[in-house]
Parts: structure tokens; sequence; C-alpha cells
């Protein structure tokens, strides 16, 4: 199915205030910048042709362009999802006058984060959701997960390998499998690899704290 509608020229200008927005404030992100928010766009746009739910364009391009505007100068971006609904809420009321548009846009904010413990309910939500969690597949999307993060190096991995081969299941549509088959497989590579990696490095830790080496000699 293609969008229920075009979008009409006053809401392309909107989404082009809400573009310029977005850049300037994700450019010098980590992990989570422009290029990030670019391609969930770009998957939302592909999923919402594909599927046969109705999708309404002007809301669907105006979350998939503010979801992660809660990870701005957020270290950890745990509420990112709740924190970027409230600061999006002005933003979308200074653009938008329909208050019922602007609660859509505010709850695909919320619920696209698992962290939220919302989950999504309309198409629109479902798709923006998709998006973002096929861009965490894949080695970039491993990558990007583990810019920013505190820990050791082992718990950062650990975590990120539990939760991004955990994500392909938590994909609402078919069409979104599909999309995910190739970076998920990647995934699950360097994840192996990571972990074969992990369990050699915690080996020659363990040769030196014993000292096994130095014995050898």
């Amino acid at each position: 199915m293609v969008f229920k509608r075009k979008l009409y020229p006053e809401e392309l200008v909107i989404i082009e205030h809400i573009v310029d927005f977005v850049k300037d404030k994700h450019h010098r992100s980590e992990g989570h910048d422009y290029s990030h928010v670019l391609e969930v766009c770009r998957l939302s746009i592909e999923i919402a042709r594909k599927i046969k739910d109705p999708v309404d364009p002007f809301v669907l391009m105006c979350g998939a362009l503010l979801h992660d505007i809660g990870r701005i100068n957020a270290p950890n971006g745990l509420f990112h999802g709740i924190d970027g609904a409230a600061r999006a809420e002005e933003l979308l009321e200074s653009y938008i006058d329909d208050d019922n548009v602007n609660k859509q846009v505010q709850k695909i904010i919320v619920r696209h984060s698992p962290e939220s413990m919302i989950p999504p309910q309309s198409p629109e939500e479902k798709v923006v959701f998709d998006a973002d969690t096929i861009e965490r597949l894949g080695f970039m999307g491993m990558v990007r997960g583990i810019m920013g993060k505190s820990g050791t190096m082992e718990d950062i991995i650990d975590d990120r390998i539990h939760k991004r081969l955990a994500d392909y299941n938590k994909l609402f549509y078919g069409v979104s499998k599909k999309m995910a088959k190739k970076a998920y497989k990647e995934t699950i590579h360097v994840s192996n690899t990571l972990k074969k990696d992990l369990k050699e490095r915690a080996k020659e830790i363990h040769e030196i704290t014993s000292y096994k080496l130095i014995k050898e000699e």
C-alpha cells in the first residue's frame, strides 16, 4: 500500500523546518547522529509503502525525524523516548495547530524506544519502531550501540550482543523482517566473532594474572 494520502504543501514546509532543526541538533551526536535519523526516515518510508496498514505520511515523517531528539545531551539515553516527546512538544506546537497530530507524533517518539516500556500501537508507531530496530542491526548498528557507553569492554559488548540478537524478533511487520534479514545475519556473525575474541581475551588475562606466561619462560 502506498501512503493513504499525499503531503500537503504546507506540510512539506513544516517538514523542512524540522529537518533543519534535527540536522542542527544531531550533527555532533555520538552514534545516533544525523545520518542515523535520515536512515530511519528512509526505512520508515520503505516499510510504509509495503504494508497494508494505512499510514499518514506527515505524522510518520515528523515522528521519524524527531524520534531520537531525546538523545541530545543525554549520556545514557535510558529515557530518550519519553524525554524526546517532551522536548518535541513545544516545537511541534509552534508549527502544527492540530493537537491530535502533535500527540500522534509524540507517541511515535515515546514508543519507538523499548526503554519506554510502552509498545507501539498505531501503524506509524510500529513503522518507526521497525525502522529504528533495523538500523540497530548489522556491523554499523553494533558499532553505534557501543559508542558512548560506560563500563568494561566485556560488559558493554555482552550487553549489545544480547540486545541486538533479540531485536529481530521484536519487528512488527513481515516486510520489516525481510528487509532486516541480511543485517541480522551480519549481527550474528559479528556477535560470534566478538564472543570468540572476548573468550580469548579472558583466557589471556587469566594467564597473565596467574603468572603462567612468566612461569613458562
